[in-house]
């Protein structure tokens, strides 16, 4: 019978190993890569134990046994999971697995006998010959791999060679794997607070669309995949006039949605009677600046109607400035007395300009996503107020007319209903 050759055992020794790799390839869960491992390894280098061991957040010359392995049974499971139960795992140090760590590279034991170890006791008095192998991570041997057979003088340089190729390229991989999962549950962490920020923020808004006398009102806020900090709110004051405020919080996340929440309080406590929409601004302004939000601001444009009148006073913040969409279709934008955002510059004062507008008028108040969207690559051409103002030209005026001739604007220009900013629109029309 012919006996192999040395390139028969290779192709072998190759095949067993591409084998290994794709098989672990698809495994998603560190804990069933190394069960998978563990059982390979027993069958292609017929290893009777497995002692794994790590030194990861640990002191000098200080190590945790992650597994321990010794009879075919507990390879063939590998029952422990050393992620969940890493804090109740036993620090240990010296001992043979100290002298090993300690000399800190590959090893052969051909004729261990280890009795009596202040770590280990006589757990491995059965083994007779040993391959301890680091695994190395950024460049450090944080981990170890102790294969182990009853025969002694079994193992090879060649065998210790191919456990340290193995042993690293299978490490890395479950290394890979832990991560994976780690930046999973932080990013089902992160959405869910995401989702308990929308829903501060959404509870912030009107739960309703006002119903005013003499104004009819549609409103929209579509919200970006990251919170964002836009805000409208109305007003309605004893002797029939109304107030209304959109707002759009620099930033994203938890602290955007924060600073919107302070402004929604501040204007509630404000607004009284003989409250103009400068004051509000400027005592909004104030307490912002007092909280020192570190780089936060609010832009804000503020109007309070006295439908009766047909009449508006309004101030703003660093806002854009509403259009207006005239009852014989025309558009024009409202002339704004400019000032610096809110939560910027100390005791500020907010300048107000006021307007007569007639029965059938539209204002069409907007946040910065709009104009700010923009097309697909690689034109990346951004809306702007002149799409706004196309978008408004063949619409009627009727408050949702503007809202709905707008977001099909929108979708034309992005192709996309994913949005990079929140999308408000607040429209105000003077009735008959």
């Amino acid at each position: 019978m012919p006996q192999p050759t040395d390139t028969d055992t290779f192709n072998e020794e190759l095949h067993e190993t591409a084998d290994l790799l794709r098989v672990v390839s698809a495994i998603h869960d560190p804990q069933e890569l190394q069960r998978v491992f563990s059982q390979r390894l027993r069958d292609i280098s017929d290893t009777d134990g497995y002692i794994a061991l790590s030194r990861r957040g640990l002191g000098e010359g200080e190590f945790k046994i992650t597994r321990q392995l010794l009879n075919h049974e507990t390879i063939e499971t590998n029952p422990v999971d050393p992620w969940r139960e890493w804090e109740s795992l036993t620090v240990h140090s010296g001992g043979w697995i100290g002298g090993i760590i300690e000399r800190g590279e590959p090893r052969l034991f051909s004729d261990l006998q280890l009795r009596g170890d202040p770590v280990l006791g006589d757990q491995l008095a059965g083994f007779n010959s040993a391959a301890a192998v680091p695994l190395f991570d950024e460049g450090e041997a944080t981990n170890w791999g102790i294969m182990l057979r009853r025969e002694a003088r079994s193992f090879t340089q060649k065998d210790l060679h191919d456990l340290l190729m193995r042993g690293n390229l299978i490490g890395r991989m479950t290394r890979n794997l832990v991560i994976r999962k780690e930046v999973e549950s932080l990013n089902n962490r992160l959405m869910q607070q995401m989702q308990e920020i929308a829903q501060i923020q959404m509870s912030l808004l009107p739960e309703r669309t006002p119903s005013v006398r003499g104004l009819d009102i549609a409103t929209s806020y579509l919200t970006s995949d990251e919170a964002g900090g836009d805000y409208y709110d109305f007003f309605e004051y004893p002797d029939g006039r109304f107030a209304v405020v959109i707002a759009d919080v620099s930033g994203h996340g938890a602290g955007a949605a924060t600073v919107m929440a302070m402004f929604q309080t501040m204007l509630h406590n404000h607004a009284h009677d003989d409250a103009t929409p400068g004051e509000l601004l400027r005592l909004a302004n104030r307490s912002l600046v007092s909280k020192k939000l570190d780089g936060n601001f609010i832009t804000a444009f503020l109007a309070v109607i006295d439908p009766t009148r047909r009449h508006i006073t309004y101030a703003n913040a660093g806002h854009h400035a509403p259009l207006r969409h005239r009852a014989n279709g025309s558009l024009d934008q409202l002339a704004l007395a400019r000032a610096a955002p809110l939560g910027v510059l100390g005791d500020m004062t907010f300048g107000e300009d006021e307007t007569t507008l007639d029965a059938g008028d539209t204002l069409v108040l907007f946040t910065d996503g709009i104009t700010e969207a923009f097309s697909p690559e690689p034109t990346r051409e951004m809306f702007g107020m002149d799409g706004l103002r196309r978008s408004l030209e063949a619409c009627t005026g009727m408050p949702g007319c503007v809202v709905d001739s707008i977001h099909e604007a929108l979708y034309a220009h992005t192709r996309s209903r994913q949005r990079e900013d929140d999308q408000t629109i607040v429209a105000v029309r003077i009735t008959e």
